[in-house]
């Protein structure tokens, strides 16, 4: 059965992966009475433990936990607005008190508090970090950099999930999985077919600011761009190669008549027999998009089915599965693998949807908007004040960086 995103968040957690929607995912699952999944969860991971220290030590921390707890909400409803001096409601803390020791056995206390502890203290730390930024001086310096390091992790239909940097090489290979290190330091990972456990799918998820380089066990090569994930199956060299993209890949497929290849994403099938081709399901305009470099590809819907040729592209609708072809500038089209961002005559708000696909940018205000067109290419750098730099260069606008808020606004 697959795991919930509370086991899932909580996973990462243990891995030491959090990201701040983890923490506050957990969060909330702590503090819901009717809630008990990431409470069981804790327990698996203590049950082999035998540590019994005193009971006076489990409610010291517990407490500590508790007040922490509290003292971080009314920070967080200050920096909402609301009024400082406004405790969280009394039956808050006693509540969480209540559901832990409803469900420890008191000899796990001491681990399990240690383990909330923790777990406060990293949401204490993010917390901190934007009170910190509302009363910092107007001289402070932000930014936004891309990961350093790959952090990409792969999801078991029996639930597992393996941070594919961290977990142990041999448990890897059991799984079918191998991490190559490059010369020149690129990360490739390698699948094969595994049969102790037919019909298992697994997900691969490319971190925000990275392109995962995936072989296949068929030889064929996936570049996964930020933020995607691709399913596939550990019998993928059966009958025929299917997989199930959410984002963006760039496809290198090998040939092979007998088995064709095929992508499912959203409502859009793609069958490949051998070609190069790049598909994005594009959420937002509730569209699959399929560019075709080499060979040949059909793309199908419930309503339709389009042949497609070397530089064209296709769109698929969801709402009405009909597509829409064009012959387009393949370059521009794949410029991410390469690291660049291609604009084609495009206003701000299209740039910045673009790169908020790739930096960690929580929100976007455009305070005023110019009649600004942009057209070429700008690299990709690993702090996004630096690519600001470059557009502001090019634009009439200044763009200001606030913790992970960007504000656009005319240049002076």
């Amino acid at each position: 059965m697959p795991k919930s995103d509370i086991q899932i968040a909580f996973d990462r957690y243990l891995a030491g992966h959090s990201t701040r929607e983890d923490l506050q995912i957990i969060l909330d699952s702590l503090q819901r009475d009717e809630d008990t999944t990431i409470k069981q969860r804790i327990l698996q991971e203590l049950a082999t433990e035998e540590t019994s220290p005193p009971l006076r030590i489990h409610q010291e921390i517990l407490d500590r936990v508790l007040l922490n707890l509290d003292k971080k909400r009314a920070e967080e409803l200050s920096l909402l607005g609301g009024d400082k001096s406004a405790p969280e409601k009394p039956e808050s803390a006693e509540r969480l008190k209540s559901n832990i020791s409803k469900f420890l056995n008191p000899r796990k206390w001491f681990l399990v508090a240690a383990c909330f502890l923790g777990l406060c203290f990293m949401i204490s730390v993010l917390w901190n970090s934007t009170a910190t930024d509302s009363s910092a001086s107007p001289g402070k310096k932000y930014d936004i950099s891309l990961p350093s390091t790959n952090a990409a992790t792969i999801l078991f239909e029996d639930g597992e999930i393996l941070s594919l940097l961290n977990a142990d090489s041999a448990l890897l290979r059991s799984r079918g999985i191998e991490v190559i290190k490059k010369a020149n330091k690129e990360l490739q990972f390698k699948i094969s077919a595994v049969s102790v456990a037919p019909n298992m799918n697994q997900t691969f998820r490319s971190p925000k600011g990275i392109v995962s380089h995936i072989i296949l066990s068929d030889g064929s090569h996936v570049l996964l761009n930020s933020a995607s994930q691709l399913s596939y199956s550990n019998t993928f060299t059966e009958k025929e190669r299917r997989v199930s993209l959410k984002g963006e890949a760039y496809f290198q497929v090998s040939h092979n008549k007998q088995r064709p290849f095929i992508v499912n994403a959203n409502e859009t099938q793609i069958n490949v027999l051998g070609t190069s081709f790049n598909v994005v399901t594009d959420e937002k305009k509730q569209q699959v998009v399929t560019t075709l470099e080499e060979g040949s590809v059909l793309v199908k819907t419930k309503q339709q089915q389009m042949h497609m040729t070397p530089g064209m592209r296709s769109a698929s609708h969801l709402n009405n599965g009909k597509i829409d072809t064009a012959h387009v500038n393949i370059a521009n089209e794949i410029a991410w693998k390469e690291g660049l961002f291609k604009f084609s005559d495009e206003d701000i708000y299209s740039v910045m949807e673009k790169l908020q696909t790739w930096y960690d940018i929580e929100e976007i205000e455009i305070t005023d908007k110019t009649n600004d067109r942009f057209s070429g290419t700008v690299k990709r750098t690993r702090k996004l004040s630096e690519l600001f730099q470059n557009l502001e260069k090019i634009s009439n606008y200044k763009f200001q960086i606030k913790d992970r808020r960007i504000i656009v606004s005319k240049g002076t």
